[in-house]
């Protein structure tokens, strides 16, 4: 279906593949495409954070109805009766009894107006984070407004407004976003959709210059756009760069599928990024046309959400936009309808680079586009409830030995306005296809026949009522961006913007009362659509005998439909924790506050450690991590990838007596979650919890170590998605980057990257547990917990769970002098003035360009903030002139990656997306730029335009528990110098000098130590 791609429920995105992520991050920027290249983010200690690791494993849900419903399948609206694609629609349940249909008011705490000439404004006051100010033009029009002749003009409109307006020349305006503390793409940024375009502004402080300035910005995007042919012809390249950068598989399965499943509709010609041939050919008539008729002020509404004064704003939106006015007369916008389909249709699309085969059932419907009422939200909701009861389902069936398929889910909801779809879907081997569609036709038809049972509705509803409880506890201190969007997605699709605690009121009671005849009546409508439409597409080649792969496709499913279903059976009742309790002993070794960072460390006399913070960044929750073992560092030469395949199978399989399915059967209702991972130099339990839920947690960390579960069934299951992951990564650049570059720019050492295939299918689950088994009983072992939290609960907890554990320490190799023998495989030796060029086998036409010098590790942490901030400088200079003076990529940047695991290892690299034939002069320009580093002088303006959006960042990520977790407190039982770097962090960084930014330029920009990646198609042109 179109939309299974795109909205998933929480628990499924956690279980794709990293093939999966990546088409559903290709896919989403179809839909909506950002203007700007992302800044990488700046760590605790300075550093730039930029993961290799990919995980194959299914972390725990996400509970609860807010958010369930934070995405569009979620929307759900009244049905026309006169349903445009040939299904008519029963009528609407009322599981609650309520017939009539109220209007919903907001949530009183938003501040809402109409200026006389249409211009609405929608402001929240927010104190997270503070000073802050997320403030947006909402412009409801996008590329469904255009005419044929203007396909992609929304889109190049948007990047033609950071490009010379009334009161900021070109060049002028990233400029001063940076000279204000924004960081240009993750503070300052613009999308398109079909039917919205959105322009962000993250102000670092809400007082009234502030407050002016980014209103007068905003208003330059409404009607200041100079739009000068110069900028048209230059910008016209890199929207081009970007169509070919945004180019794939995906995409491409994307557009088909439109095309099938609405069938004459603007949709499928309608994608935001455009049409080839209108992009070369637009012109400032065009533009201007698009945007004098579109950019009204009836169009248009000012989101502003944030720490500042509501009345001095609203007198500032009506001093700065009451006097605009239309520049043209309004046009109308075509009706989106498509033509009829039959009762069941097959669609069928093979593209070989994918990897993996989907297979979907699903229905579409139009719907008519009405404002949210009490009714529909409760029909919304209840029809979220019965598809998340489905998906436990897959879930469950997803594990099994004899499951056919690697992931699958089920959703419905709204799609750009009018648009109602129902999916279930799953991905496999193309060997496969059959038994998964089978499965997929069966499980619907179960679910259909035969409804659900108490004890699934009920974990649902569990976890969906905690949702709501959760949601009122985190209210006071919600980010202030994310408020912003949701308001906006409000506005954009005919919502009401809801309190937590209002939702609770209308949700909670209502929830409660559901019966399984309420919920299966509820699912049997969202399905009731008298259509079918089934869908194969990906790595299937089929090829029958005598007739189409449609017509064989559809036999398979009229087979399938012949097997009588039965209900499912309900689980036996799990039982957890059910592990002794050990007894409260005196544990404690030590007892210490780091008073300047506010940080208590209590250490066991078994040698665990606990490292707690108290904040109220977030009220009502805490984060955890637990680091124990020796990570991927410790995996055996001969056996990589076992790494990643523990960390595969650690998350599927639950704990020793409970699989992961009945491990969540028993957390239903509960606010914890929880996934593993291997890092660098530990394996990690990692999630968050309710203070209400602290002793649990500790019980089921307990349980983790002392009980981990290693199921068969989890070894088959990672197997089988790691097999379409390469072969959907080793088509694309970025995959290639993953498999071989980052091996080589480590001197070909293998646990850098990903691993082979071959690698991978020759592990075993005796290799994994004779491997990490050892890790879980002995070694260092360190928790760290912050957040909202009682200190003394934790300590307590710790003492009796932790530190009453035999933890045996691991001896440490030494020579006959008694000195620790350095091990040889933690040497890691750059490339130094090699080149290596990689080819993919793809037919979609671009390449990557890696220029990288080898740095230092990160533990001389003062050269390590300074090398970030050249790295900002260099990503800088990329833009300027790849991206704004050449035009020939869209989104070049640079980042430097000091290693905390190997000593004297760092990388510092620029990365360029480019097309084929521009590779070679883009390896001239980036060394010309590598040249510019050490011979041309760094500007005290380059600094300050780096340093300021750093500065602000700074502030914005000390008040937030997973800067003090992740990078302070994690780890500090090795390196307790961690804690003492947060206090001096900002001192540092505002201590920079010019001078000391040249030497480390002189001393690792050096273009003769540079390593060069070129990875492109083969048989590209030169």
């Amino acid at each position: 279906m179109i939309m299974k791609n795109i909205f998933i429920k929480k628990r499924v995105l956690n279980s794709l593949n990293i093939s999966r992520l990546i088409l559903l991050s290709i896919i989403m920027s179809a839909l909506i495409l950002t203007s700007c290249s992302s800044l990488n983010k700046i760590d605790a200690s300075g550093d730039s954070n930029k993961t290799d690791d990919v995980s194959l494993s299914q972390s725990s849900d996400s509970k609860g109805f807010n958010n369930v419903d934070s995405s569009d399948t979620t929307s759900i609206n009244n049905k026309s009766s006169n349903d445009s694609s040939g299904s008519s629609e029963s009528s609407n349940s009322d599981p609650s009894g309520t017939l009539s249909k109220p209007v919903l008011s907001a949530d009183p705490a938003l501040v809402e107006g109409v200026l006389p000439n249409g211009i609405r404004y929608f402001l929240f006051k927010n104190a997270t984070p503070k000073d802050r100010v997320s403030m947006h033009l909402n412009v409801q029009a996008g590329s469904m407004h255009e005419r044929d002749d203007q396909q992609g003009v929304a889109h190049f409109l948007e990047h033609m407004l950071f490009n010379g307006s009334t009161h900021f020349k070109p060049g002028e305006l990233i400029e001063y976003f940076q000279s204000i503390g924004m960081m240009f793409g993750a503070d300052a940024n613009a999308q398109t959709g079909f039917f919205e375009t959105i322009y962000d502004i993250l102000l670092p402080a809400g007082d009234r210059a502030n407050l002016e300035k980014g209103l007068l910005v905003l208003q330059d995007y409404a009607e200041g756009a100079l739009l000068l042919d110069s900028e048209v012809e230059r910008e016209r390249g890199i929207i081009l760069a970007e169509m070919q950068e945004r180019d794939s598989v995906a995409l491409r399965t994307f557009k088909a599928s439109l095309e099938f499943e609405l069938p004459g509709s603007l949709i499928a010609r309608r994608l935001p990024i455009g049409d080839q041939k209108v992009i070369e050919s637009a012109d400032r008539t065009l533009l201007k046309d698009f945007y004098d008729t579109w950019y009204r002020p009836d169009n248009m509404s000012i989101v502003m959400v944030g720490d500042f004064d509501v009345d001095l704003a609203v007198n500032l939106i009506s001093e700065r936009f009451s006097a605009m006015q239309p520049r043209s007369s309004a046009a109308e916008l075509p009706v989106n309808t498509w033509e009829s389909h039959a009762s069941e249709e097959v669609f069928y699309h093979y593209e070989q680079e994918t990897g993996k085969t989907d297979v979907s059932i699903g229905t579409v419907t139009w719907v008519d586009s009405e404002p949210e009422n009490l009714d529909t939200l409760k029909e919304r909701v209840v029809r979220r409830i019965a598809d998340t009861v489905v998906q436990n389902r897959l879930s469950k069936d997803l594990r099994k030995d004899n499951s056919p398929f690697s992931n699958a889910g089920i959703y419905s909801g709204l799609f750009l306005q009018n648009i109602y779809f129902t999916a279930i879907s799953a991905q496999c081997s193309p060997d496969k296809w059959k038994e998964t569609l089978g499965f997929i036709e069966k499980t619907l038809r179960r679910a259909l026949e035969h409804g659900f049972t108490e004890p699934e509705l009920d974990r649902v509803k569990a976890d969906f009522l905690l949702g709501l409880e959760t949601a009122v506890k985190e209210a006071s201190t919600r980010e202030s961006s994310t408020l912003a969007r949701e308001l906006i997605s409000s506005i954009n699709r005919n919502r009401v913007f809801l309190s937590p605690e209002q939702e609770r009121e209308i949700l909670k009671s209502f929830i409660e009362t559901l019966t399984v005849d309420n919920v299966t009546q509820a699912f049997r409508e969202n399905w009731s659509a008298q259509h079918r439409l089934i869908e194969v597409t990906g790595n299937a080649d089929i090829k029958p005998k005598n007739t189409t792969p449609e017509a064989f496709i559809l036999s398979i499913y009229n087979e399938s439909q012949k097997n009588d279903v039965a209900q499912v059976e309900s689980n036996d009742e799990v039982i957890f924790p059910y592990l002794p309790i050990p007894s409260d002993t005196d544990n404690i070794a030590s007892d210490k506050e780091v008073k300047s960072v506010g940080i208590r460390v209590v250490e066991f006399k078994n040698g665990v450690r606990v490292n707690i913070k108290k904040t109220d960044f977030k009220k009502g929750e805490f984060i955890y991590r637990l680091d124990f073992g020796g990570g991927k560092k410790s995996e055996p030469w001969k056996k990589q990838g076992l790494a990643i395949l523990a960390q595969g199978i650690i998350n599927e399989s639950g704990v020793g007596k409970l699989s992961r399915d009945e491990l969540e059967t028993s957390l239903a209702g509960k606010n914890i979650n929880f996934t593993f991972s291997a890092d660098t130099d530990s394996f990690v339990y990692s999630g968050s919890a309710s203070p209400s839920d602290t002793s649990l947690l500790f019980q089921l960390l307990y349980t983790l170590i002392v009980d981990p579960g290693f199921d068969e069934e989890s070894l088959v299951l990672f197997k089988n998605r790691y097999r379409q992951m390469f072969q959907e990564l080793l088509s694309t650049p970025d995959g290639m980057m993953q498999f071989k570059g980052e091996a080589f720019l480590a001197g070909g050492d293998t646990r850098f990257g990903m691993p082979t295939l071959e690698q991978i299918e020759s592990l075993t689950m005796r290799d994994v547990k004779k491997w990490i088994t050892p890790f879980f009983r002995q070694g260092d072992m360190e928790i760290s917990v912050v957040g909202d939290l009682d200190i003394d609960e934790v300590i307590k907890l710790a003492s009796k769970y932790f530190g009453s554990l035999e933890r045996k320490g691991f001896l440490i190799p030494k020579g006959s002098s008694g000195v620790i023998v350095e091990d040889k495989r933690d040497i890691i030796v750059f490339p130094e003035s090699k080149k290596i060029e990689l080819q993919i086998d793809s037919k979609i036409d671009k390449a990557l360009v890696v220029m990288a010098f080898p740095t230092d590790d990160f533990w001389k942490i003062k050269q390590t903030r300074r090398l970030n901030i050249l790295s900002k400088i260099l990503s800088e200079r990329l833009r300027k002139t790849v991206r704004e003076e050449l035009g020939a990529t869209y989104s070049p940047y640079a980042y430097n990656d000091s290693s905390q695991s190997y000593k004297g290892y760092g990388v510092l690299r620029a990365v360029i997306n480019v097309a084929p034939d521009k590779v070679d002069d883009m390896l001239s320009h980036v060394e010309s730029i590598a040249d510019s580093m050490t011979t041309e002088q760094i500007t005290d303006k380059e600094l300050d335009l780096v340093l300021e959006p750093i500065w602000t960042y700074i502030k914005d990520i000390r008040r937030t528990n997973g800067y003090w977790l992740d990078s302070v407190m994690a780890g500090s039982l090795q390196h307790p110098e961690k804690i003492e770097w947060a206090a001096t962090m900002d001192e540092d960084y505002r201590s920079v000098s010019l001078d000391e930014i040249h030497e480390l330029a002189e001393k690792f920009c050096n273009r003769k130590r540079a390593a060069f990646i070129v990875i492109q198609p083969s048989g590209a042109s030169q």
